[in-house]
């Protein structure tokens, strides 16, 4: 378990800010926007506030409007808050509000069925369910009419949806089947209990999935009025950011959302209070599992709190690792294998929880007791300075780079509507910087009192120390003058198509000693001058890899952990001060390291990689802690059907007489176990020194950066860096065995998995490897496939279905897999829809419809793929590895586009037979 350490809203600012994925193409800088403060305000339409280039608008029906232009996008999310969660449900009505936000994607007299609508235009999308809010949001490219169809659909879905019976018949099974894949988690088990314990009265101890027995038996009479009581435009916010003209998108707005009367029902006030907990609580959940987890909570207040900013502070400096107080007195103790932590700021008093996990046959007393009294004793302890500067870097480096991606802001600022009003978002973040270390051991004092606990385990006190949450001031008061900061400079945009990007790309070679580096750049102005570097070197041959029995996959989670003169917590303040993110991976045969940063910080953090790769120090007890994590990771997967699944599915794909250390061959858990107990840290030292070097070098970099910079430091971070041993790549086998179908039985889990697969010969510059693609767009992946509305959306069996091909660029080497998760008592209607999907595509073939459809989300797809700065650098790489160019996405989407529904389903018929399945279920069958 590793729960964010921030709480959950700025968790998911900084996990936002920082996974964004895909790039541009080229054309000419599109100049800037014109500025939003001259839009000339439609009839009914009124200004209220504007922060950081965010400008919220008041339609005469009560609809908030939040535009956040940002034209260097290629993209734009639109995201619709409605202020309506969990804490809204009355007895009975648990889960309503989850249900609403499944039965709302079933589409519209209007608009029909939005899941398929979405996934036509190969949207990025989802719709999420709290306590206090819902939200849904799709990211498209805005192209054709992609924005005035997600308005337009947005505005009819608000009040046109149909919530019929029919359709919650075939939704209840997928939302019970959501419900039962939770209870397969033992943290999330623990979780929903520690809340349900830790409140009294408070409607924050439901969770958002609800109970049971209220969404199976929710009359639909009752679920079509909260669907009308909520959805509407007085209860609702409507956020814009990305690509989009602002005022014709505001015109746009009135037209569709504005058209929709203010209801004359008034929405009933929320006043109940939890009251001040008196003492200890505890409780006990016994579910089968592969690890023990103790989870203690306390009582927190809004996140508009005059404390909350000093307890996020407290938060990051108990939890975050390295630094962490209870990481250093429980994981680098090897008192457990994980600390996590999680914020639960809400608009009413949340919770503040933190957790820790240890192996089936650790001492859970010790490492309870160490919990706690870490926790409680907090303020006893001073906090430093540093400790409080570290954290306000993190967070305000975090802030920094979220407000460089504006899709990711659209969706953030949910939390904060949800919590009185979105300008809290940079509120919060001023106030966080302000925190002092007396703050942050006041509010330790206050909060973490063993009297203001939950805690799975009962602990006696000598006397009750009541806690109690003073009010928070309203969100008007708070923000009362308040202003904000000035907006960040946006970049150029070029147009995310194959040959307008190669157009700006420059490819060269640099001398590397005797290694020719491929190199790959485009140079461009980007948002927040940001830059992403990606490295890639291949070293080792198919003797090293068979002689490895684990050593290798320690190296890359060790080169951060420290190196000569910088230790691992150096090395992540260096990171946090300069605004750098720096990730490495690699194995057996090769290193990658992805550096995202921006224009002057970028030398600074290409000294570090340099540091990172070639002055290692592994640490012993770094590496008895991955140590430790990794066997107890493999223990867990004893009772979990889809690791279980997947083993057993690798093993069925083994060469014939495969033995241990034969390429190709896939260890039981146990060998596995016996293998990674075996490895020494001499072990891993000596791979790295004997086989780790630059055989093979490719290196990209996209963004505001000089090229003149990645020439230099290429040499100067690998000359001299060698392998020790000659370099071939290392080549697997076809397999193809005779089918199978297997049935394993884990006990004790509520939800089951259905894994099937074939391999088959192909290479994806083949001609048949277009065709195939579009056929399994339309077969199994996507919201509008054939697998997924047929499982989940016709006979609600499962919450997630589908298929896939994977098909190799060197090799001709594919495969073909499908699953499903369901609950173990529709087994048979799951494999019948399984097969019957797949004989009536072999069968019938596709539909001229379904072919154009499929077509076109491939390529909207790939569009969106490729407005990323970060997914486009790794796909340079990817090119110079392969020795291709844009050129072959041209050629490629070219092919794409004129595949017919005879070629599609020759393909489907030629590569996929199910007469050579091999099946595995696993679950808890009867």
């Amino acid at each position: 378990m590793r729960v964010p350490t921030l709480p959950a809203t700025l968790a998911l600012t900084l996990a936002l800010s920082f996974g964004a994925v895909s790039s541009g193409q080229t054309a000419a800088p599109t100049p800037a926007p014109a500025a939003v403060a001259a839009l000339q305000l439609p009839a009914g339409v009124s200004f209220v506030s504007e922060v950081e280039g965010i400008r919220e608008y008041r339609l005469r029906n009560g609809l908030r409007v939040l535009l956040f232009p940002d034209n260097s996008q290629q993209t734009f999310t639109l995201n619709v808050t409605y202020l309506v969660g969990s804490r809204h449900e009355s007895y009975g009505e648990t889960g309503m509000a989850h249900l609403l936000e499944h039965m709302v994607f079933k589409g519209t007299p209007t608009s029909g069925n939005i899941l398929e609508g979405l996934g036509k235009r190969g949207a990025d999308f989802n719709g999420t369910t709290s306590e206090d809010r819902t939200n849904y949001f799709e990211t498209m490219t805005n192209t054709g009419d992609n924005l005035e169809w997600a308005i337009r659909m947005e505005a009819d879905r608000m009040v046109n949806s149909k919530i019929a019976a029919e359709d919650l018949k075939t939704e209840m099974p997928v939302v019970r089947n959501e419900f039962e894949s939770g209870e397969n988690s033992a943290f999330g088990l623990l979780y929903k209990r520690v809340r349900s314990v830790a409140y009294d009265w408070h409607n924050y101890g439901n969770t958002a999935i609800g109970n049971r027995s209220d969404v199976e038996n929710v009359p639909i009479g009752a679920l079509q009025a909260f669907y009308r009581k909520y959805y509407q435009p007085d209860n609702a916010v409507v956020t814009l950011a990305g690509n989009f003209d602002a005022q014709a998108t505001l015109n746009l707005m009135v037209q569709t959302f504005g058209q929709i009367r203010r209801p004359f029902r008034s929405l009933p006030a929320l006043y109940t209070e939890e009251t001040p907990q008196d003492g200890e609580r505890s409780l006990t959940v016994r579910r089968v599992g592969d690890e023990q987890i103790a989870l203690a909570s306390y009582h927190m207040p809004s996140v508009r709190h005059p404390d909350m900013p000093a307890l996020l502070v407290l938060d990051e400096i108990l939890a975050n690792e390295p630094a962490g107080r209870l990481y250093a007195a429980l994981v680098q103790s090897k008192q457990a294998t994980a600390i996590g932590s999680l914020t639960n700021s809400a608009s009413d008093p949340g919770l503040l929880m933190y957790g820790v996990v240890l192996g089936k046959e650790d001492d859970m007393a010790k490492a309870q007791a160490t919990l706690l009294t870490t926790l409680e004793s907090a303020a006893k302890t001073p906090f430093t300075e540093e400790d409080v500067t570290r954290v306000r870097t993190r967070v305000a480096s975090g802030f920094e780079q979220l407000l460089t991606k504006p899709e990711s802001v659209g969706v953030t600022l949910s939390e904060y509507i949800a919590a009185g009003d979105w300008r809290l978002l940079f509120k919060l973040r001023d106030d966080l910087g302000k925190v002092t270390p007396a703050d942050v051991q006041r509010v330790a004092a206050t909060y973490l009192k063993p009297t203001n606990r939950t805690l799975g385990v009962f602990v006696p006190t000598a006397a009750p120390d009541n806690v109690t949450i003073t009010a928070a001031p309203s969100a008007a008061e708070l923000l009362k003058g308040y202003q904000g900061r000035a907006a960040i400079a946006a970049g150029e945009t070029i147009a995310p198509e194959p040959a307008a990007i190669e157009a700006r790309v420059t490819r060269e070679k640099i001398a590397v000693g005797a290694v020719q580096a491929e190199v790959a750049l485009l140079p461009k102005k980007t948002r927040g001058e940001r830059v992403e570097f990606v490295l890639s070197v291949d070293f080792g041959n198919p003797d090293t890899v068979k002689a490895d029995r684990g050593a290798a996959d320690f190296i890359a989670p060790l080169l951060t952990r420290g190196s000569t003169g910088l230790t691992r917590q150096q090395l992540s303040d260096q990171l946090e001060a300069t605004k750098t993110q720096l990730n490495v991976s690699g194995d057996a045969t090769g290193v990658s390291v992805s550096v995202s940063t921006d224009r002057a910080n970028l030398p600074g953090a290409l000294a570090l990689v340099k540091k990172v790769l070639r002055e290692p120090v592994f640490p012993q007890a770094d590496f008895e802690e991955l140590k430790k994590g990794a066997v107890d990771g493999l223990e867990s997967g004893r009772g979990d059907p889809q690791s279980v699944a997947s083993l057993a599915l690798a093993r069925a794909f083994m060469p014939a007489g495969a033995k241990p250390g034969d390429l190709g061959y896939a260890p039981t858990l146990d060998e596995q176990l016996a293998d990674l107990k075996a490895v020494t840290l001499e072990g891993v030292q000596d791979y790295y020194r004997r086989v780790w070097g630059a055989a093979r070098i490719q290196v990209s970099a996209v963004g505001d950066f000089d090229p003149q910079t990645i020439r230099a430091a290429v040499p100067d971070i690998l000359n001299g860096w060698t392998s020790g041993v000659p370099y071939a790549r290392v080549i697997t086998p076809l397999v193809t065995p005779a089918a199978q179908n297997l049935v394993l039985n884990v006990p004790d889990k509520a939800n089951a998995i259905y894994l099937a697969r074939l391999n088959f010969p192909l290479r994806d510059d083949q001609p048949d490897y277009a065709a195939l693609l579009v056929a399994m767009r339309v077969y199994g992946s996507g919201t509008d496939s054939r697998l997924f509305n047929r499982l989940r959306q016709q006979d609600g069996l499962s919450y997630g279905a589908g298929g896939s091909t994977s098909v190799s660029s060197r090799d001709e080497k594919a495969s073909f897999t499908a699953y499903a998760i369901f609950n173990p008592e529709v087994t048979a209607k799951v494999e019948t829809a399984m097969r019957e999907e797949l004989d009536r595509a072999r069968k019938d073939g596709f539909t001229a419809t379904e072919i154009a459809t499929a077509k076109t989300a491939l390529l909207q797809e790939a569009r969106v793929a490729r407005s990323a700065d970060r997914t486009l650098a790794g796909s340079l790489a990817n090119q110079l590895d392969l020795g291709r160019t844009y050129a072959f996405s041209a050629e490629l989407e070219a092919k794409i586009s004129a595949v017919t529904p005879e070629q599609a389903t020759a393909a489907l018929v030629k590569y996929i037979n199910p007469a050579n399945l091999v099946i595995v279920r696993a679950g808890t069958f009867k």
